[in-house]
């Protein structure tokens, strides 16, 4: 969202919103990194609020100060601004909890793409508070309100969803409504002989790993996932199977943080969207990834939509590859490190 990042801080730079003074704080929700400077004053007010890890490296690495889940009390922050995304729900959520950052008239600022819907959710927004303003560019709109008095947001979408009465999700998880069809075929193939050190990578919010425990007996589960609400949900969601099982969680980008060689067997789904198009190179770097963390004789069992070309990778990165079956316009393999 290069475009909604930028014009989030429009009314900086037009002087619409006052920058911030000394000591004051901005919680940043959904923070995406700007492609301009911005003003030294503003960045270091700054809390970004950022669970998706790629981005958030890249925030910390260009020197903003960054956490999963914003820490700070309610009501301490001087204002708060929201990149709204494409998951309606989860933009809501997100301005009923910056309207809660900051103290009551204290501004809040909401920023989006136009083909995702900033339209109506300033709409939404505006049926509650008085908009102060707004300002449209880069394909992007931002508009601005201060914090009402009462909680004009209190009935907004909580986070946590319900699926088949047992599987904690959310807004923004990867098919937090049902589960995933290829993730139901995978789990097919599941049964005892998966054992020893076992991780799902890419794991969600854990359908995959609830299912293996269903019907193996790992010595141990790694979840490795890079959207960290997602990864917080799978944990809570493997705990209710399995208690007593050891389970570590790590929130990690695959494809750019190396994982020690380790496991006897790893599960994976890989994700292959970005933004809307396919981009089969997200699934071939999980593929490298699995091989590299893999023990010498571990298996790999993942699913992938049939149209997605990771033969060759599989090939190169596996002593063998065995094709499953290929139905409902999925394909399921398992590959011999």
């Amino acid at each position: 969202m290069p475009g909604a990042a930028e014009t989030l801080f429009l009314p900086f730079a037009s002087g619409d919103i006052d920058p911030p003074a000394e000591g004051q704080h901005f919680a940043y929700f959904n923070a995406a990194l700007p492609s301009g400077e911005l003003d030294a004053a503003l960045k270091a007010a700054l809390l970004c609020e950022q669970g998706y890890r790629p981005e958030f490296r890249r925030l910390g690495e260009a020197g903003f100060e960054v956490s999963p889940v914003l820490g700070s009390p309610a009501g301490t922050c001087a204002a708060a601004l929201v990149l709204a995304g494409k998951h309606r729900d989860e933009n809501r959520r997100m301005i009923a909890r910056a309207c809660a950052a900051v103290a009551t008239g204290g501004l809040v600022a909401v920023s989006g793409d136009k083909s995702l819907g900033i339209g109506s959710l300033r709409k939404w927004a505006g049926e509650r508070v008085e908009i102060l303003g707004s300002l449209a560019k880069h394909h992007a709109a931002v508009f601005w309100f201060a914090a009402p008095e009462r909680d004009a947001f209190a009935a907004s979408p909580e986070t946590g969803a319900v699926v088949n009465g047992r599987f904690e999700t959310g807004p923004g998880m990867f098919s937090h409504g049902k589960p995933d069809r290829g993730s139901q075929l995978l789990a097919e193939h599941f049964g005892p002989r998966i054992s020893g050190k076992v991780a799902d990578f890419g794991c969600g919010w854990g359908y995959l790993s609830v299912r293996l425990l269903e019907v193996a007996l790992p010595d141990s589960l790694a979840l490795f996932e890079a959207h960290y609400p997602s990864l917080q949900a799978a944990g809570r969601n493997v705990a209710r199977v399995a208690p007593a099982l050891p389970v570590t969680e790590h929130w990690t980008d695959l494809r750019a943080e190396p994982v020690a060689r380790q496991f006897d067997w790893i599960v994976m789904n890989p994700p292959f969207h970005a933004g809307r198009s396919a981009e089969p190179d997200i699934g071939k770097a999980f593929v490298r990834a699995a091989s590299a963390a893999l023990l010498p004789g571990g298996r790999l069992l993942m699913v992938a939509n049939r149209k997605l070309p990771y033969e060759d990778t599989l090939s190169r990165s596996f002593r063998r590859v065995t094709p499953l079956s290929e139905t409902e316009g999925y394909k399921l393999i398992e590959a011999v490190r």
